[in-house]
């Protein structure tokens, strides 16, 4: 792992193009062209989130190496409802996005460690995601499942994860989990937007 000074600040209007556009770069796989046409929708989900109630622009944040915008992770509101039909409120985030030549560089865990301090440290009682088992439990995160809390479905898998931020925040609290609806991307809409962007 190459030593690079990474510089974490909150993202500005003035940075959306740029961070979609690392975003697009972060997840792009041909592979899915064929079979959604379009190799990502990271980016136009970023784009969504941004104007949504969910988004919680306090834990918008960017990296920056030597002035140049290499990463980018963001939240959003869920929440976990309960048996009785009442709501208990957690984050979410996602994308995490790093460009390609700065990965295993640090800077997605400089992204996660900071925003998860930051929204501990802000009130914010848990988080709860889905992502790469294998990358996410150095942080702290656990299988939702030990938290007695499963998908909207009813399902539990190892990739659907959950951490308290502050202790005791999901004691006593079984439910099924409820991200935002932008979350479940519009695959035309996405295409439509890519259009905007340099072709790859």
């Amino acid at each position: 792992m190459v030593n690079i000074e990474i510089l974490l600040r909150l993202e500005k209007e003035d940075d959306w193009r740029e961070v979609e556009l690392l975003t697009r770069e972060a997840f792009w796989k041909k592979e899915l062209i064929e079979k959604i046409g379009i190799g990502c929708d990271e980016h136009y989900l970023v784009h969504t989130l941004r104007k949504s109630p969910e988004f919680v622009p306090e834990l918008d944040f960017v990296a920056e190496v030597n002035g140049r915008l290499v990463g980018n992770i963001i939240y959003s509101k869920a929440y976990v409802l309960l048996p009785d039909g009442s709501r208990h409120d957690v984050l979410n985030f996602g994308p995490l996005s790093v460009l390609p030549e700065f990965q295993k560089q640090g800077v997605g865990s400089a992204l996660m460690r900071h925003s998860l301090k930051t929204a501990a440290r802000l009130g914010y009682g848990a988080v709860i995601f889905f992502g790469h088992s294998s990358y996410y439990p150095r942080f702290g995160f656990k299988e939702a499942k030990d938290f007695n809390i499963t998908t909207n479905k009813g399902k539990n898998y190892p990739a659907f994860m959950a951490m308290e931020l502050i202790y005791g925040d999901l004691e006593g609290i079984t439910g099924t989990y409820h991200e935002s609806p932008l979350y479940n991307v519009n695959p035309d809409k996405a295409r439509e937007y890519d259009a905007l962007f340099p072709k790859k």
